[in-house]
């Protein structure tokens, strides 16, 4: 990964910080996501038949519709960056 090229546009302390911004808020979406719906909501949802009472509207869901999508999203671009 050393070798590879680097465009000098990145390498600069903004785009550093930008990418842990991203960073950080994106694993405090899927995190924060993942404690509102607890193992059962996150991981098996309604495959087993296993449905929530109601739906979730508390953090993160209350900021975002798909909080886990998007957080992955940015974790995944921080790290691009």
């Amino acid at each position: 990964i050393d070798h590879q090229p680097k465009s000098s546009f990145l390498q600069n302390d903004l785009i550093k910080v930008l990418a842990a911004i991203l960073f950080f808020t994106g694993n405090t979406f899927v995190l924060s996501s993942m404690y509102a719906l607890g193992i059962t909501g996150t991981y098996l949802g309604d495959y087993f038949g296993i449905l929530m009472d109601s739906r979730v509207t508390s953090f993160p869901f209350n900021v975002l519709e798909n909080p886990m999508y998007y957080g992955s999203s940015m974790v995944f671009l921080s790290t691009a960056l």
